[in-house]
C-alpha cells in the first residue's frame, strides 16, 4: 500500500510539472539495510546520494512481517539531488516522507526536514500531513527555493524511523523564458494559418 501511495506522488507531480521545467524524481523504499541507492529513480543530472548516519542509537530495522524494513533515526538522512545546471528563477521540491514516531525520548518524534543549497536567497516550506498507511503517517514537504541551484542538500533529522521517502524536483524557468516561448508558439500558429 505505501509503495503504490509513493508511485501515485511521483505519476501525479510529474504530470503536474509546469510546461517546460526540468524535473526528477526519486524513491527509497528502504526495503534492504545495504542499498541506499533509489528503488526508483528518473534523473538525467547523475544519480542522488543518500547517506544515513544512526548514531548514537538508531539502525535498520526490519519489519516483523518480514516485508522489508525501515530506518530508525537518532542522526539524520542526507540526501543530494543532483539537477540542471541552468540557472533558472526557481526551483520546487516535493519530498514524500512516509515515517511514525520513535521511542528514543531524547529527540523530538517527528520530522524535522531541511533544505541547504548554493546559491539560495530564500525558502518557503509548506507541511501537508496526507492522512497514514496503517500505523505510519505520510507527509508531504512542499519547498520552493529561490534561485534554482544546481544541486541541493536534503536533510531529514528526529527520532523518527522513516519507511519511505520519495523527493520530486522542478527547476522552473524563469517567467522572460516563458514568454519566449510563447510569443515563438503564437508566431508558430500565425504561419501556419497564413499557409
Amino acid at each position: 500500500m505505501k509503495k503504490l501511495i509513493s508511485i501515485c506522488f511521483l505519476v501525479i507531480l510529474g504530470a503536474g510539472s509546469a510546461a517546460f521545467a526540468t524535473t526528477t524524481s526519486q524513491i527509497w523504499y528502504f526495503d534492504t539495510q545495504t542499498s541506499l541507492v533509489p528503488d526508483v529513480v528518473d534523473n538525467d543530472y547523475g544519480m542522488p546520494v543518500l547517506t544515513v548516519d544512526t548514531s548514537p542509537a538508531g539502525g535498520w530495522v526490519p519489519d516483523p512481517t518480514g516485508n522489508g524494513g525501515a530506518w530508525a533515526l537518532s542522526g539524520e538522512i542526507d540526501v543530494i539531488v543532483p539537477n540542471d545546471p541552468v540557472q533558472r528563477e526557481y526551483k520546487t521540491i516535493d519530498i514524500l516522507l512516509t515515517w511514525r514516531a520513535g521511542d528514543l525520548g531524547f529527540l523530538p518524534n517527528r520530522p524535522l526536514v531541511g533544505v541547504s543549497a548554493d546559491p539560495m536567497d530564500s525558502m518557503q516550506m509548506d507541511i501537508l500531513p496526507q492522512g497514514s498507511a496503517g500505523d505510519w503517517n505520510v507527509t508531504l514537504y512542499k519547498i520552493t527555493i529561490w534561485p534554482n541551484p544546481a544541486e541541493e542538500w536534503i536533510a531529514i533529522k528526529g527520532d523518527i524511523i522513516v519507511d519511505e521517502l520519495g523527493i520530486v524536483t522542478n527547476c522552473v524557468p524563469e517567467p522572460a523564458t516563458m514568454g519566449l516561448l510563447g510569443l515563438g508558439s503564437l508566431a508558430l500558429l500565425r504561419y501556419r494559418r497564413k499557409h
